[in-house]
């Protein structure tokens, strides 16, 4: 069975779509999800399943969220595995750089070519940004609070929806997903 890392999108943050983590985890367990655990109060859910394919755990797991918690949340799934590998080949940074203010985006889809250049062309700001696939590394330098380049307006500009982990967060899910498959 494959570990994998759901990630819900806008979750507890400002008040808003407020979840508690035991109705996800008991979400999860309801649809045959085994190992499943819940990872700080962001929506953040690690379970393991023999289904592959990523698009329909998601699309279950929005109706099934939507059903139960009369909420509707964007789910974006990849595998543990995805995860290891988005860590392992991250942006290369200054020794200097500041951890804490390097995020990785996870989109729902590639964005295409138009729309990356598109983001790309109206970026003018000291992030740094670098789309990989479904993926964007930003780091902040000067904090991501005042930054123009915010998850809104990338979404707008690459015409899909994401959420994004900072680092630290990543590292835990890294190694509760770790932990799920050495058990």
């Amino acid at each position: 069975m494959t570990v994998y890392v759901s990630m819900l999108r806008a979750v507890n943050v400002g008040g808003s779509s407020r979840v508690k983590m035991s109705a996800l985890q008991e979400i999860y367990e309801s649809l045959g999800f085994v190992d499943v655990r819940t990872l700080l109060q962001s929506g953040n859910v690690l379970f393991r399943s023999g289904l592959k394919d990523r698009g329909q755990l998601a699309k279950r797991l929005r109706q099934e969220i939507e059903r139960r918690l009369d909420l509707q949340i964007e789910v974006l799934v990849r595998t543990l595995a995805e995860i290891e590998s988005i860590m392992e080949r991250g942006p290369v940074l200054s020794p200097r750089a500041d951890m804490n203010k390097l995020l990785v985006m996870f989109l729902a889809d590639v964005p295409g070519a138009q729309e990356q250049a598109r983001l790309v062309a109206w970026h003018k700001g000291s992030e740094m940004m670098e789309i990989r696939g479904p993926e964007i590394y930003l780091y902040y330098p000067e904090g991501i609070g005042r930054s123009k380049l915010s998850g809104a307006v990338i979404e707008n500009r690459l015409n899909t929806y994401g959420t994004a982990r900072n680092w630290n967060t990543l590292t835990k899910l890294l190694e509760a997903g770790r932990s799920i498959s050495e058990s």
